[in-house]
């Protein structure tokens, strides 16, 4: 039936899956340098269409909104374990400017990231 091959259609394929895996594996190891659809779709060997609708169907999220994701809890990492200032530890995630740092920061966790410190960080005194 019609119904049976839309499915079929939309279902993760094994090569889809591999494919969007190892873009997965690409953020991971580039989250701080500049990426866009189209490098990370050529990553996938796809189209910039298909490859964002395989991300989005495989992950739940767009590549985006994976990526902020992954750059923000790096951040809230490197806040809790190092005094680093606010400033570097954005820029070093891979943020270009302060602002959408922060903005994005207080959205993710409820808190800017200088209070996020004071709450969460846990440093030894030298």
């Amino acid at each position: 039936s019609s119904s049976a091959r839309k499915l079929v259609r939309f279902m993760k394929s094994p090569t889809d899956s591999r494919r969007i895996s190892r873009v997965l594996h690409h953020i991971e190891i580039h989250a701080a340098e500049p990426l866009d659809l189209a490098g990370l779709a050529t990553v996938a060997c796809m189209s910039k269409y298909n490859f964002l609708r395989s991300f989005r169907r495989s992950t739940g999220v767009t590549p985006h909104q994976y990526l902020l994701g992954l750059r923000l809890r790096r951040a809230a990492q490197q806040l809790c374990n190092s005094t680093a200032p606010v400033s570097s530890i954005a820029f070093d995630a891979g943020f270009g400017d302060l602002s959408t740092f922060n903005a994005g920061f207080r959205a993710q966790f409820g808190a800017s990231p200088g209070n996020f410190r004071a709450a969460h960080g846990r440093l030894i005194a030298a």
